[in-house]
């Protein structure tokens, strides 16, 4: 059907009020209806979004702004999904020029970034055109708020979750240099400025090899003021590390960890083998670690770049 064919039928169909059925032949779905007839009921003029391009959530949120007496006319695209919709609308309602916003390639997060900034008498669009995500302008929108320069590192690649991270530690005046490294997550930097903020020695846990999880038990060990060297270990995981940071904190008597069933199993296969297993049993390997050496072993290789404990 060519575009004016079907222009026509729509506008004869509005104006006969349809039933659900022929709309539907049309192209459009039950809930598309749904939002032409609640448009007509309102007064409004539903040509503007009568268009099966447009989905039902689309409809509404130019219906609603129609009935709210908004031009919706710019932004009456499909290109425009309902969420950028909803920001643009909150553009105009705070009397905000929406020639910098309405761009279909600007996410919803993009254009409400935008839109904060400019409530609050700063811009970010420079930074919209550049192609940094909404999160990134929001990392910059919170910076300028509080007079905090973090232009550099957004130059420099750094992720929002980052960003946040320096922002938080500038604002707090640590020093930000000690986890100022792209090879930290954002959860490892928030970690380093905790310890930062607290006074504690984070030289002990700042080691990218750490995990953030890890490096909160050795923090909040730090904090506690126990002595975590028994446990800053990245051979640890977490939850091993939470238990041991918890028991020194109760005064608990230290005990050695014990094999479980698998690294059992890795020493009688060594011992079946005829290989040196005392180089190995030590439960503080892993059953997959035992298992790496073992095989070097009985393959007469030199396992000594995996025997951690060896000499402990």
């Amino acid at each position: 059907m060519e575009e004016a064919e079907f222009e026509k039928l729509v506008s004869e169909y509005i104006n006969r009020r349809a039933d659900k059925d022929e709309w539907m032949k049309l192209g459009f779905d039950e809930f598309q209806t749904m939002e032409i007839n609640r448009g007509m009921d309102n007064g409004v003029n539903v040509l503007i979004y009568c268009n099966p391009e447009f989905n039902a959530a689309s409809m509404k949120s130019l219906r609603l702004g129609l009935e709210e007496g908004i031009d919706v006319s710019p932004f009456a695209t499909p290109e425009f999904d309902y969420m950028q919709m909803e920001e643009i609308k909150e553009c105009l309602r705070s009397g905000i020029d929406i020639e910098d916003v309405c761009n279909p390639s600007y996410s919803n997060s993009v254009i409400r970034e935008i839109r904060l900034a400019r409530v609050n008498g700063y811009d970010v669009v420079h930074y919209a055109k550049l192609g940094y995500s909404g999160e990134v302008l929001r990392q910059i929108r919170l910076a300028r708020k509080d007079d905090i320069d973090i232009d550099f590192f957004v130059r420099d690649n750094f992720d929002s979750f980052q960003l946040n991270e320096i922002r938080l530690g500038i604002k707090s005046c640590v020093d930000v240099t000690k986890y100022m490294l792209h090879e930290y997550t954002g959860e490892q930097m928030e970690q380093l400025r905790l310890g930062l903020e607290n006074g504690v020695n984070i030289d002990v846990y700042n080691f990218v090899g750490f995990s953030s999880g890890q490096m909160k038990e050795i923090r909040l060990g730090l904090e506690a003021g126990i002595d975590v060297t028994p446990y800053a270990d990245p051979f640890y995981d977490s939850v091993t590390m939470k238990e041991m940071r918890e028991k020194e904190e109760r005064g608990d008597s230290a005990e050695e960890p014990k094999l479980d069933d698998l690294q059992s199993q890795e020493i009688l296969l060594g011992l079946m083998s005829g290989v040196d297993v005392s180089l190995y049993a030590d439960a503080r390997y892993s059953f997959h670690q035992m298992e790496a050496i073992r095989v070097r072993l009985e393959r007469g290789e030199d396992a000594s770049d995996l025997l951690i404990y060896a000499n402990c």
